[in-house]
């Protein structure tokens, strides 16, 4: 993020923070600032790279907004430079309509960012979770199919794995970032001792280039 001195966490990604012991929230926001200050941070902790890679995308995410609000600003400057050389009157008029333009884009913004915290904060039952969690969604692939390959384990062995975690939440209703984080802690509970039935989860094989490639 070169040039760019700050950066937003946001209120409803505290739920990751909340689901995490304090060891390892505190290795989440180092990677966090690593990341942020252009260190390329590698972890082999699988738990800190599953609640880094929504963190991860909405920094993405701001960052390109950034980028083109700094855009847009530039070139309001530009043809506010070459009114003034041409003409006194339209040297007022065309830095307002861009300064307008760049209101309209920030206004665009914050309306989308309000609707998508809304969203994530929204509760929601279980079914619905389960349906949340195997949709295909920009820049990432279903929830479920992201447990498969951290775990090790085919589609049969995740779906009873949910539907144990399921029970144990029976008439619940949390978002679903909260929904997300306390299923894969289930998994990684159970990575150790095996479940109670006949699925045992393996340990996980990650490709090299998971983070950097942005293989999910």
């Amino acid at each position: 993020m070169q040039g760019k001195k700050s950066f937003v966490l946001y209120t409803d990604q505290r739920e990751v923070f909340d689901e995490l012991s304090d060891e390892d929230a505190g290795k989440l926001i180092k990677h966090i600032f690593a990341y942020v200050n252009d260190e390329d941070p590698i972890t082999e902790d699988k738990l800190i790279k599953v609640a880094f890679l929504p963190i991860k995308t909405q920094l993405k995410r701001d960052l390109k907004i950034w980028d083109e609000k700094k855009e847009q600003r530039a070139e309001a400057g530009k043809k506010g430079g070459l009114a003034k050389s041409s003409n006194a009157k339209q040297s007022l008029a065309k830095p307002s309509n861009a300064t307008n333009d760049v209101a309209n884009l920030a206004v665009n913004v914050n309306v989308n960012g309000n609707v998508n915290d809304i969203n994530k904060e929204t509760l929601i039952s279980l079914d619905e979770v389960e349906v949340e969690m195997s949709k295909e969604k920009p820049m990432h692939r279903p929830f479920f199919n992201r447990m498969q390959e951290i775990y090790n384990l085919d589609e049969k062995k995740i779906n009873e794995a949910f539907k144990n975690w399921k029970i144990l939440k029976e008439g619940e209703a949390m978002t679903i970032g909260k929904a997300q984080n306390s299923f894969n802690l289930y998994l990684k509970n159970n990575a150790s001792t095996g479940y109670s039935g006949s699925i045992e989860v393996q340990a996980p094989k990650y490709p090299k280039s998971t983070i950097e490639d942005n293989w999910w």
